[in-house]
């Protein structure tokens, strides 16, 4: 399936190209807010984080990434529940990638594009 040619340079970005989190923060969530809720529960990304100085020195922070952080159930779309079951993730200093792996059951294949 091709994609855009004008969103080439977002589908095509590496860890080079990007801000790196130093920490990342999961919250164990539920789908029990709403009398219809589904009962889903799963870790969500509660926010991902880097170092830095300047801003902690100022405002007692990190500096804050973009991550997906919306807390609506990926089911039914209803507002999840933060529990208090919480971990903070670092990166490990072994960083290889799934794709491509032995064992790994998908395909990976090429990216096309359309005007």
């Amino acid at each position: 399936m091709p994609f855009p040619r004008r969103f080439q340079s977002l589908i095509e970005t590496t860890l080079e190209d990007v801000a790196k989190p130093d920490y990342a923060w999961l919250t164990y969530a539920v789908c029990a807010v709403k009398k219809k809720s589904c009962g889903w529960a799963g870790w969500i990304i509660e926010g991902v984080s880097r170092y830095s100085a300047e801003l902690r020195a100022s405002t007692g922070r990190n500096d804050p990434l973009p991550a997906d952080n919306d807390a609506k159930c990926p089911r039914c779309g209803l507002p999840l529940f933060r529990t208090r079951a919480s971990l903070r993730f670092e990166p490990s200093s072994d960083q290889t990638s799934p794709n491509g792996v032995p064992g790994i059951d998908y395909e990976v294949l090429p990216v096309t594009y359309h005007d």
